[in-house]
């Protein structure tokens, strides 16, 4: 009979085997249960030598990078059931782990999400309101409620923009190619999120090249009645 060795690790209380030297992802926070955080961070671990793994979060997919086998990135909760689920792919295999929890905060008119394919570089999400205020990392907090509630200056983001009620009129979004750190371009997403938690929540999806630093591109418009 073929011995297997395991390793054994206690995690808030649990008891967890893996068999040592197998090759594995898991979230470690958040762990299930419930929060009244708006801005929760997202952590976990592999010892798959990768840069980055892939995570999906109430359907928008992250890329997070990997520092020591560790990764780790805030995010702005949605109201009501959130669910997260992490992959990477090892020897062919795909290795993932999920988790959900329940959210008590309250809802937003809109979220905008913006992350882009590059590791170590900056992009900055610029949300310009039907008032005419813009809303980026140099004015964070906005008249009608328009909040950037993450910021990320290291590679991938998410930046992520929110809006509690709905202030009718367009919404003008663009990102601004900060700093390529090297990177000759970079694939931008933009989710945009309308009336999240509610029946009525929609996703949006954009797309767009940077290839130039210092230059802000205009992504698309969002519409609120």
């Amino acid at each position: 009979m073929k011995r297997i060795k395991l390793v054994c690790f206690i995690l808030f209380g649990i008891i967890f085997v893996l068999p040592l030297g197998a090759d594995y992802i898991r979230i470690l926070s958040p762990r299930g249960g419930w929060t009244d955080q708006r801005v929760i961070t997202i952590s976990g671990e592999t010892d798959v030598s990768v840069d980055a793994v892939q995570v999906v979060y109430n359907s928008i997919p992250l890329r997070l990078p990997v520092n020591g086998g560790r990764f780790s990135r805030a995010f702005v909760t949605a109201p009501g059931l959130n669910t997260i689920y992490t992959e990477v792919v090892s020897k062919g295999k795909v290795l993932s782990d999920n988790v959900s929890f329940y959210a008590e905060v309250p809802s937003k008119a809109m979220k905008i999400v913006l992350m882009w394919d590059t590791d170590e570089t900056d992009v900055d999400l610029h949300v310009y309101e039907p008032g005419g205020e813009e809303c980026y990392y140099g004015n964070s907090q906005t008249k009608i409620g328009g909040s950037l509630d993450v910021d990320i200056t290291n590679g991938y983001g998410p930046e992520v923009y929110t809006l509690a009620s709905a202030t009718k009129g367009t919404y003008k979004i663009s990102a601004y190619y900060y700093s390529d750190r090297g990177n000759p371009q970079t694939q931008a997403r933009v989710y945009v999120v309308l009336y999240e938690g509610t029946p009525n929540e929609k996703i949006i999806e954009f797309e767009t090249m940077l290839t130039q630093t210092g230059v802000e591109v205009f992504i698309d418009a969002v519409t609120l009645e």
